[in-house]
């Protein structure tokens, strides 16, 4: 008996032993092939089972397998991985980065997450990585060229330059057109002051250039972007999506062991594309030499003169540097991330300078099983010292001065400023001069709070709800020395300059709640979404101005002559509200279908009607999921969308609807109505909005296309015409005209080498966009913006022609378009001050070309942007050329004869009189002064291509880590920001802005007078992560 239990024991503990031997615990690391980082909470899973573990902060894992186990390594965004177990113990892994494939997650309005396979819109997604890489100081700058249809086009190349940015064309003529810039669900302010609606003087938006507050932003805190532009897609933004949007999601934390980042950035700019004089030609009319004039229509230099090289000695080689240092931890239960960043940012222009400080602390906490909350506080510090523009800038003085004048003789031993010409009434500052004496600068602080809530009420049912503010102010002071050409009264008058201040407080508060449930039935699928938000937006500017110094070089308002003194108050208080819905019906994931809504209520439109509504539609068809397609090993994907919408935009001027009273700044005070003629019918403009497309992928997800076709028809357009002076009034905004809006949107994606040791990424992004005005309002054969006014060119629209038009004085001609001819002066004749329609700044279409390149621990990226087509009106030449300073008067000895026919009665006969005149400019200065048309410098079909980024990087290899364990996750690199343009275009930069970005409509884009181009700068840094 005993030994049969002896046998029995020892059978089992074989049996056992066999199954323990069966048993393996497997272990490893997982870590992305992108910067070889541990990937924290990665799903270990044993193939079709149950069973399965996740990665710790350390990207390490454990798990018992047995020796026939397949375990299946998958995170989000990156691509799974299979490994067989056999008789391994240690398995690691690295995953790669899933590409942009059709069943991404993406983030939408509000915060929502849906799959891309939902959507029938497209949307268009970029790292922030990507961007911030590009080492430029805002966001949007480094957007240009890797989205279709986003057009971003800086005012200057000065550091802290405000941009206008636009999705799909201008669809507004006078009203706002940038648009809605929204941070992990908070809309934020992204305003440029307008100095003619709120500033005392209400001087025109083009002497001072202001920031965009969206630039503000730290572009190293952004994780990922995300642009809406289809009627689908903001539809449950409203008004103010109605230009399209761009979501930023940020960087947060992930569980584990607090890591330390740090990154630095040292640069150098230069200005290598410089403006250019003759020097052949002295000072002085029709040949003859006059020292007191800055007109170079005199005789030649005479032999051995001395020239300096005053252009090229003016700007400088300037030098930058950029912090950016965070902290980020915590558990599975509650994470941190704390950001900094110090950015100096010195230009190429003396004394002009942006500094920004920013710190943000992001946390998120499960509170409890069913609430998480996510808040965020942002502080950033905003100092910004900037050049004038416009009239007597600093670029036009440096043009007219003589060049064989030192410009770095500008200021003698007491700090006075020397005469250059001799002649007060003639002279010109010194760009030195203008550069340190007529100063102005911005100084900001924001602070930007975010709190959102998420509940889980059950596995089909959540709640969110966001709460925010954006608040600012903005000090700025602005200074003409007295003894400055630019100043108020004559150079000579010790009691002349000005200074103009203002304080500006802007205020955002935002809240919204959304509620979304998500259904299955089988192969059906519903998610519903409702929800409401309220915003209130509040701005408050002080502004004051005072002429006439008593100490040039004391500047305080209370220095200036009380009778000269004058103050503005404008507030502008606007509040919104909006309840909306979403119900996204799915079969499968073969089709979806998509209905939105929105409500609007808004105090811009009371006592008037306030609320409209604006519904909007979507399909997706997924047709690579019907098994034919899933047959097709060369095709990985692919769908067909649809969708259509209306959207509206508000009044554009706070108090539009009724007159208003405003406080007289000067006139003994009190209040008086102001230019602006209410009307009690004002309208929001609507916009029916279509789009279609596919995206296609090919191999693998190797080759993608994305295909849009968009069309927008805009009614009820609000402009803003002169009114008859009888009814005391000056400007009265209406409703009328009509525009549309069309084009096309391609992305192209390539991974045409795809190896262990190298990599190539191409990416291509097409636009073509028309934009035609078919109507305005009472028949109005032109509306123009006279802030873009520039020496006889302004931004207008016409009936039947671009929303990119530029009007001008044209040459005058008879029946056939023959040029008239003054027959006493062989002059050509203008149209007197008529202004006509001359050119379309509208590019025929843009291109933007990125390319990524990896071989091993190395890689390089560069962006190619091209813009073809369009106009573009060249006032710098227009000024340079009429007073003798242009390279194309360097003939005016030649004798020649203007083509034309003279105006001698006989002009508009069969058989009018050529012109026979000869001129010889030399000696007739009126050749470049007399009856210039503004159609002469308006230069046709322009193009230009830009290599706007180029990055090469190396990141350290584990031969160096082994020996340096702190630069294991370490990164060198070298960038060079818009490192070359090739341009049929004269002057120094095609897409120039002669005003700032708060102009409504088309504004100053490609109008060029006196704007600097945008320097060369190379950056060199190490990011490091311990």
């Amino acid at each position: 008996m005993e030994k049969k239990l002896l046998l029995l024991f020892m059978g089992a503990f074989l049996l056992v032993s066999h199954a323990m031997a069966q048993q393996i615990i497997v272990s490893g690391k997982v870590t992305s092939s992108e910067d070889g980082l541990p990937v924290p909470g990665a799903s270990v899973l044993i193939k079709g089972t149950k069973t399965a573990t996740q990665t710790n902060a350390t990207g390490t894992y454990t798990i018992q397998t047995k020796a026939g186990d397949i375990l299946v390594f998958s995170y989000i965004g990156l691509l799974p991985q299979e490994r067989p177990v056999g008789s391994n113990s240690i398995i690691n892994v690295v995953l790669s980065p899933d590409s942009k494939g059709l069943n991404e997650v993406v983030v939408t309005a509000y915060g929502i997450e849906r799959d891309s396979k939902s959507l029938g819109y497209s949307t268009p997604k970029v790292s922030g990585d990507e961007v911030s890489q590009t080492q430029r100081e805002s966001f949007f700058s480094g957007l240009q060229g890797r989205v279709p249809g986003l057009s971003i086009n800086p005012t200057s190349g000065d550091p802290g330059a405000s941009a206008q940015i636009v999705l799909r064309g201008f669809i507004s003529v006078s009203g706002d057109n940038s648009p809605l810039i929204v941070v992990d669900g908070l809309p934020i302010d992204n305003s440029t002051v307008n100095q003619t609606n709120d500033l005392v003087g209400g001087a025109a938006n083009r002497n001072s250039d202001y920031s965009n507050r969206a630039g503000d932003v730290n572009p190293a805190d952004i994780e990922s972007y995300v642009i809406l532009k289809g009627p689908e897609a903001t539809a449950l933004y409203g008004n103010l999506g109605a230009s399209g949007a761009i979501l930023i999601t940020t960087k947060k934390a992930k569980a584990g062991r607090g890591t330390i980042n740090y990154g630095n950035t040292f640069s150098t700019s230069t200005l290598i594309n410089m403006p250019e004089r003759q020097t052949k030609y002295n000072q002085g009319s029709n040949g003859i030499y006059s020292g007191t004039t800055t007109l170079y229509h005199g005789p030649a230099y005479a032999e051995g003169t001395k020239f300096y090289d005053n252009l090229n000695e003016f700007f400088e080689h300037s030098f930058s540097q950029t912090h950016n240092l965070s902290f980020e931890g915590g558990s599975e239960k509650f994470t941190y991330r704390w950001s900094n960043q110090f950015l100096n940012n010195k230009g190429t222009t003396p004394n002009t300078a942006y500094s920004r400080f920013s710190t943000r602390l992001t946390s998120e906490g499960q509170i409890t099983p069913w609430m998480k909350m996510t808040t965020t506080f942002n502080y950033i510090n905003i100092d910004h010292q900037k050049p004038t523009k416009g009239d007597a800038n600093f670029l036009e003085g440096l043009y007219r001065l003589p060049p064989n004048y030192d410009i770095n003789n500008w200021i003698d031993e007491f700090g006075n400023r020397k005469l250059n010409v001799g002649n007060i009434y003639n002279e010109v500052d010194n760009p030195f001069w203008t550069v340190y004496k007529n100063t102005a600068e911005d100084k900001t602080n924001r602070f930007i709070f975010n709190n959102n809530f998420r509940f889980t009420l059950a596995k089909w049912l959540n709640v969110t709800a966001i709460l925010g503010a954006d608040i600012y102010n903005t000090s700025n002071m602005k200074v003409f020395h007295a003894q400055s050409y630019s100043g108020s009264g004559s150079a000579a008058d010790p009691a002349g300059g000005r200074i103009s201040t203002f304080e500006r407080l802007g205020r955002t508060l935002n809240g919204s709640v959304t509620i979304s449930s998500n259904h299955k039935f089988g192969n059906y699928s519903a998610n519903f979404v409702l929800g409401g938000n309220i915003s209130d937006s509040y701005t408050n500017t002080n502004s004051m101005l005072g002429e006439k110094m008593y100490d040039p070089d004391f500047y305080n308002i209370n220095n200036t002559l009380p009778t000269t003194q004058r103050v503005r108050n404008a507030v502008n208080n606007y509040r919104q509200v909006g309840v909306f819905a979403q119900a996204v019906l799915g079969y499968r994931s073969l089709l979806y279908l998509t209905l939105s809504g929105r409500v609007d209520g808004a105090s811009r439109l009371m006592p008037n009607e306030p609320y409209f509504a604006y519904p909007a539609a979507s399909m997706a068809f997924n047709f690579t999921d019907l098994d034919f397609f899933k047959k097709l090993d060369f095709i990985s994907g692919g769908k067909l969308r649809a969708s259509g919408g209306i959207t509206g935009k508000e009044p554009w001027r706070t108090y539009g609807i009724l007159s208003n009273l405003t406080p007289r700044s000067s006139s003994g005070g009190g209040f008086a109505y102001d230019y602006y003629g209410g009307n009690r019918k004002l309208k929001p403009e609507t916009t029916n909005n279509y789009e279609t497309g596919f995206d296609l992928k090919f191999f693998k997800d190797r080759l993608g296309i994305d295909f849009t076709y968009y069309y927008l028809l805009s009614k009820d357009q609000i402009i803003q015409p002169r009114t008859s002076y009888a009814t005391g009034y000056v400007l009265r905004m209406l409703n009328g005209g009509k525009v549309r809006n069309q084009g096309v949107e391609i992305q192209l994606t390539g991974t045409p080498i795809q190896k262990q040791d190298f990599d190539w990424n191409i990416i291509f992004n097409f636009a073509r966009n028309r934009g035609v005005v078919l109507s305005i309002a009472d028949e109005l054969p032109e509306l123009y913006d006279s802030d873009t006014w520039a020496i006889g060119a302004r931004s207008a629209v016409f009936p039947g022609k671009s929303t990119m038009s530029l009007s001008g004085v044209s040459l005058d001609k008879n029946n056939k378009g023959q040029v008239l001819i003054d027959p006493a002066s062989g002059l050509p004749l203008t149209t007197n001050g008529d202004y006509n329609y001359i050119g379309d700044r509208a590019p025929k279409f843009t291109l933007g070309m990125v390319n990524n390149f990896r071989f091993k621990d190395f890689s390089l990226s560069f962006l190619w942007d091209l813009s073809v087509g369009g106009d573009v009106f060249n006032g710098t030449e227009y000024r340079n050329y009429t007073r003798g300073i242009s390279l194309k008067t360097l003939d005016r000895e030649e004798p020649r004869i203007v083509t034309g026919v003279l105006k001698d009665g006989l002009e508009n006969t069969d058989n009018p009189t050529p012109n026979a005149i000869a001129i010889t400019p030399f000696y007739n200065s009126l050749f470049y002064t007399t009856n210039i048309s503004t159609e002469m410098f308006l230069e046709k079909n322009i193009n230009s291509l830009r290599l706007r980024d180029v990055t090469l990087a190396y990141r350290f290899s584990k031969s160096i880590t082994k020996r340096l364990p702190f630069l294991q996750n370490g990164r060198l690199f070298a960038t060079f920001t818009d490192v070359a343009l090739f341009t049929n275009y004269s002057g120094l930069d095609p897409e120039a802005n002669a005003n700032n970005a708060s102009l409504g409509g088309a504004g100053g884009y490609r109008i060029d007078f006196f704007t600097t181009g945008r320097p060369l700068t190379m950056n060199f840094g190490l990011t490091l992560k311990l």
